[in-house]
């Protein structure tokens, strides 16, 4: 990535650490997948290019993983290392830290295309359109209903929730 991702909305160092993580933190979480995709299990520690899994452990491995993890590995890694919330913004008192944490990770992938290129994309690109690529996460992580106080099978939450563990 180039330098200039450590920028808003991805990350500030004046800003609360809950817009970070939401923010760069999600990527990094997303790239270190890369290793365990369906691409990246196919190279060992030195680079070669090897079938390490065998066809059955990547079809049990894809189902639930690759739907949830980097927003959950930065999430995670937020609440453990931040029990207590950081500085509030300014006018924004009615949102907590975790919805901040759910809004920023939603604002890094904002965008607008047209349907011929979202359609492009999902024919031919190797992610999902940005749209899909965060209410697909949202609508399936537990603690995003628990924040922002959402009923499983309405708006954008899932009944059946994708779990990774």
């Amino acid at each position: 990535f180039p330098a200039d991702i450590l920028e808003m909305p991805f990350f500030n160092k004046d800003a609360p650490k809950y817009l970070n993580y939401g923010g760069i933190g999600a990527v990094i979480g997303h790239e270190i997948t890369h290793g365990f995709d369906d691409s990246g299990c196919q190279y060992d520690k030195d680079g070669n290019h090897i079938s390490l899994w065998t066809p059955e452990t990547i079809e049990k491995f894809n189902a639930p993983f690759v739907c949830m993890l980097c927003v959950r590995l930065a999430y995670q890694n937020w609440v453990q290392t931040h029990p207590n919330m950081d500085k509030q913004l300014p006018g924004l008192s009615d949102y907590s830290a975790e919805q901040f944490f759910f809004i920023n990770y939603g604002q890094i992938w904002c965008s607008k295309m047209t349907d011929a290129n979202a359609l492009n994309r999902i024919l031919t690109g190797v992610h999902s359109p940005e749209e899909f690529r965060v209410r697909g996460r949202t609508s399936n992580f537990h603690e995003f209903d628990r924040v922002f106080k959402c009923t499983p099978g309405q708006n954008n939450s899932q009944v059946n929730k994708c779990t990774v563990w």
